[in-house]
């Protein structure tokens, strides 16, 4: 390993571990950093007991533990200590303090042809070039945290082909500033509680999530919130219990994440979002995770109109989760969405195998979930394997596959794509946006990586196939068009590259459509890139 590399490599493991002396965690996403903790954990480098189900999480306190459980320094091992290069901070009032200026960070998307890629924040779905630039300072001070890393985005957003099925005019170039990955926090040990506009993760995807990921922009919330597993004689928990808004956004004109829907049929008022997520680790079963996940939406106004307690209104993911039981019966008109998921670790193997099956909407009670348990259902599931080599080489392969096309008894229960609702005409969405799977709604994807690790260094490919929506295609304007299958091909590569404080990672990928927009015979091409620069001050 040269000199480069080897910096780039403590760097950011210091970068993690600065973390354990504050609560600032590493927004979801940035350079793929997740899935390197991830690998880490594979290879017992970093804290068994972190369940990838509730996100962003505090890496740097895993890295603490392993240091304390005696994780060994040397040849194929990283440990973390004090002479590791970290992120700058400063120190105040003899140490009760602490100050941190934030990665400084710019994104840009490319498509040449329509929309494609999804987990890109505010980023709209669109052709054309799209760039957004953050940074930021966190501080904490005893109990009392504050980040603040507002967003800049800026995309071109010019019209591509589409047709009475599929894509609308656009409303051409947009700038928008956002908060971003901003908070005001009050921790005690593992937990934390207060406002934020952090991007969120539910449950153990790597490449997507059923309920909750970081393809939409970030509601504003009140979120209260394990950062780190918490420690019981029963087992390890990790939860978070978040309640928000979620608004329309225009500026992107008709499109409406990859789909058409006309603004006559869409409410214009916002909607209030709750939604939670648990995950447990049993004591008596290391290496095992169980956990469930649950969200509501419900336009204000009619949330307003509700007569009934403040528990019941703004606490309803806490409520029974059946129709015969839940307050749908009081004159409750919204939807929701739950899951339930696990993930196993194999730490000889150096793997991991997860699950996770969600319903879009209530069951009436138990005889109904047993007699329609695929009617509105949906399910991901995944691996990742690595492969050690010698130092801090390694390889991984990781896959996944999402299912969110009804199943064929919709001819007899008709349900609706995954996301779409009878009760709210814009789904789990936010600024147009899908809040869970962002390759669109209904639609089914299967995804390969292979990468090459050396330190933070990687290089690898990946090949994905997306079937768009095939059961709620068959609408009149798709039959008009010819009725058939649209199935996208993408192949590509990505790579993670650092020197000295500076990474960069870039993700390019070539797309082949059949049948483009439902459309019998029509073949087009399409060129994709992600390009990430961080730099950590």
């Amino acid at each position: 390993m040269n000199v480069n590399k080897k910096y780039a490599c403590l760097l950011l493991l210091g970068w993690f571990a600065s973390f354990g002396t504050s609560a600032q965690v590493l927004p979801i996403g940035l350079l793929d950093l997740d899935g390197h903790a991830r690998s880490l954990q594979l290879l017992q480098r970093l804290d068994s007991n972190l369940s990838f189900f509730v996100r962003p999480t505090d890496y740097g306190r895993g890295f603490d533990r392993s240091t304390k459980m005696g994780i060994k320094m040397g040849q194929g091992w990283t440990g973390v200590d004090s002479s590791m290069p970290s992120a700058t901070s400063y120190h105040f009032d003899d140490g009760k303090g602490i100050f941190m200026v934030l990665p400084t960070s710019l994104r840009a998307k490319f498509n040449s042809h329509h929309p494609f890629g999804w987990n890109d924040e505010a980023m709209l779905a669109s052709k054309g070039l799209q760039t957004a630039l953050s940074g930021g300072f966190f501080t904490q001070y005893g109990p009392f945290s504050l980040q603040v890393q507002p967003e800049y985005y800026q995309g071109s957003n010019p019209e591509f082909e589409h047709n009475a099925a599929y894509g609308a005019k656009t409303n051409g170039s947009y700038s928008k500033f956002l908060p971003g990955n901003s908070s005001a926090l009050l921790h005690a040990g593992a937990m934390a509680a207060g406002f934020s506009t952090q991007g969120i993760w539910f449950g153990p995807g790597q490449f997507s999530s059923l309920i909750l990921s970081n393809n939409a922009t970030s509601s504003p919330h009140l979120s209260f919130h394990t950062t780190r597993p918490l420690y019981t004689p029963l087992g390890t928990f990790e939860w978070q219990l978040v309640a928000g808004q979620l608004d329309e956004d225009s500026a992107s004109g008709g499109l409406y994440e990859n789909r058409q829907l006309k603004p006559a049929v869409l409410r214009e008022d916002s909607r209030f979002y709750n939604a939670v997520n648990i995950s447990y680790q049993p004591r008596f079963f290391k290496n095992f995770f169980i956990g469930a996940a649950r969200a509501f939406q419900i336009y204000s106004k009619d949330l307003q109109s509700l007569e009934t307690s403040f528990f019941n209104k703004y606490l309803v993911v806490l409520n029974p989760g059946f129709k015969k039981s839940s307050i749908q019966d009081e004159g409750f008109r919204g939807d929701q969405q739950f899951s339930v998921f696990t993930r196993w670790l194999f730490p000889k193997s150096h793997a991991e195998f997860y699950f996770e099956y969600g319903q879009n909407d209530h069951k009436a009670n138990f005889r109904d979930l047993a007699i329609n348990v695929q009617a509105g259902a949906a399910y991901l599931a995944g691996f990742k394997k690595v492969i050690p080599l010698k130092q801090q080489r390694f390889v991984e392969v990781s896959g996944e596959m999402i299912q969110m096309a009804q199943s064929p008894d919709y001819l007899l229960r008709n349900t609706g794509n995954w996301y779409e609702h009878g009760q709210m005409s814009q789904g789990m969405t936010n600024d147009r946006q899908i809040m869970g799977a962002g390759s669109g709604f209904g639609n089914n994807v299967q995804t390969l990586k292979l990468n090459w690790v050396n330190g933070i260094q990687k290089i690898g490919i990946i090949a994905q196939r997306i079937q768009h929506d095939p059961i709620g295609f068959r609408g009149q304007s798709a039959l008009l068009l010819g009725n058939s299958l649209w199935n996208e091909y993408s192949y590509g590569i990505n790579a993670r590259y650092a020197y000295k404080r500076m990474i960069a990672s870039l993700e390019l990928q070539y797309a082949t459509s059949k049948n483009y927009a439902w459309e019998a015979g029509k073949r087009k091409t399409n060129l994709y890139s992600l390009l990430n620069l961080a730099y950590i001050w």
